[in-house]
């Protein structure tokens, strides 16, 4: 059953434009043998996050969690900041916005997998998860986009369209999984 689904998920990985797969399952051997811990990521307060996993292309791709969020699967990916190499914290993709100066209507360019599309924006200390729509993505006119690191918001001078998806809920990163983030066994 379990390599019956793995198998599945590999299969809708390739369909939906992911590179690479490791999931981390506690009870899944198929990728694990006994003697190998699964690596689980923790917030600041020791509370249990999820397992850590890695999805993405090998040039975008970054380690991170499958989050339920609202009933949404939402891979949120995790970064060691480059003053403190020893710590974690959320980072992601950028959401691109309708006006200049990141304003306006939020969108969310980018998926990751077979998983809901998400953003993550940083504003100081506080990372904000924009979960997009269970809708097809749409073409949509924006005129700037958050990138990083460090995030930075990048206008244009005039607007431009792209396949983006309209946001449907917002999930405070930090407020429920506070950082540093650290990986344990």
């Amino acid at each position: 059953m379990n390599k019956q689904l793995v198998a599945s998920f590999v299969l809708l990985s390739a369909l939906w434009g992911a590179g690479s797969v490791a999931i981390a399952d506690d009870e899944d051997s198929f990728h694990h043998s006994s003697d190998r811990p699964v690596p689980k990521l923790f917030d600041a307060n020791g509370k249990y996050v999820g397992n850590v996993v890695y999805f993405g292309e090998p040039e975008f791709g970054d380690p991170g969690v499958i989050l339920n969020i609202h009933g949404a699967l939402v891979y949120a990916s995790i970064k060691r900041p480059l003053d403190t190499p020893t710590q974690l914290q959320w980072h992601g993709f950028g959401p691109s916005y309708s006006g200049p100066n990141c304003s306006g209507t939020v969108f969310v360019q980018y998926a990751r997998g077979p998983f809901r599309p998400a953003a993550i924006v940083r504003s100081g200390a506080t990372a904000t998860l924009y979960v997009a729509s269970g809708t097809l993505q749409q073409m949509v006119t924006v005129q700037s986009t958050v990138t990083g690191p460090p995030e930075t918001c990048w206008s244009e001078s005039s607007s431009y369209v792209i396949p983006a998806w309209t946001v449907e809920s917002t999930f405070d990163l930090t407020q429920h999984y506070p950082e540093p983030l650290r990986v344990g066994f």
